[in-house]
């Protein structure tokens, strides 16, 4: 079974978009004792849209025996072989995880907005490890895990 579904996160998308037009207002108004001059408003700004396309986004798509989760264009991307699956469990991630890609007590945390997730224990090198796949369909996640895995 295959799966693909796409989380934009419309908090980032708007968090980046308003600092962009901070920047164009600092530069364009010359802000401050010491005003932005045209090179690093542009350096900046090119970082903050670099950032943003990086980010703006994830993708968590199973195909074959294969999960990949991918964020923005794809350049940070993570894949993980479904055939080392110990147990999947749908959770509520507590707010204070936060989003991104984050370290918890559960194990890595990979989100973009909601507080669904799908939590995957795994053995990889020997070694038990557990990742969070915040989701907004974590039963549809689940299912294609299973469904994978037992093939």
């Amino acid at each position: 079974m295959k799966y693909k579904q796409s989380q934009f996160g419309w908090v980032i998308i708007l968090l980046f978009i308003l600092l962009v037009v901070f920047l164009c207002l600092a530069y364009a108004l010359q802000w401050g004792n010491n005003p932005l001059t045209f090179t690093p408003f542009l350096v900046l700004s090119s970082v903050v849209v670099v950032l943003g396309f990086m980010l703006y986004k994830l993708t968590v798509e199973v195909r074959g025996s294969t999960l990949r989760l991918a964020y923005g264009i794809g350049l940070i991307n993570f894949k993980f072989e479904i055939d080392q699956l110990e147990e999947l469990e749908i959770i509520r991630v507590p707010w204070y995880y936060g989003i991104g890609i984050r370290i918890t007590p559960k194990g890595m945390l990979y989100s973009i907005h909601g507080w669904k997730a799908l939590q995957l224990k795994y053995k990889s090198k020997g070694k038990s490890k557990s990742l969070m796949v915040g989701t907004s369909e974590p039963e549809q996640l689940k299912r294609a895990l299973e469904s994978n895995c037992n093939q």
